[in-house]
């Protein structure tokens, strides 16, 4: 049986707490939450969508620690601060994301700090 694998991956913001950015395993990969920080300042994008779009891109290099890309994504939670914001939010889900899509939670949560969005994922190995 295969060990689980911690994934570490450089081009992605770097985990702010006690866990791994993504758990390989077998062929599933499970990816932690990602947000819409710059991975290389630290900073937090302003708004939304800019939010998304940076916490898809921290997601796409997490994946590509396993060669993997969002093509291999089969379920998606998405966080929201304010479900008000979910138009927004999808539209540019949508046009980050490859057909089929995949399934995909959305909720509404209190997120710290100033983080308007976080996504985590389950990837399959091909």
């Amino acid at each position: 049986m295969s060990a689980r694998r911690e994934i570490v991956a450089k081009g992605a913001a770097a985990p702010s707490a006690s866990y791994s950015q993504g758990i390989a395993f077998e062929n599933m990969v499970v990816t932690a939450g990602q947000v819409g920080s710059d991975p290389v300042t630290g900073e937090l994008k302003d708004g939304l969508a800019a939010q998304v779009r940076a916490a898809i891109a921290n997601l796409e290099a997490v994946l590509a620690a396993e060669n993997l890309g969002l093509e291999h994504v089969v379920k998606t939670t998405c966080f929201l601060t304010d479900v008000g914001d979910f138009a927004e939010f999808d539209a540019v889900y949508r046009e980050l994301f490859p057909e089929p899509l995949p399934a995909r939670s959305t909720v509404g949560v209190a997120l710290a700090g100033g983080l308007l969005f976080e996504i985590e994922a389950w990837a399959v190995r091909p």
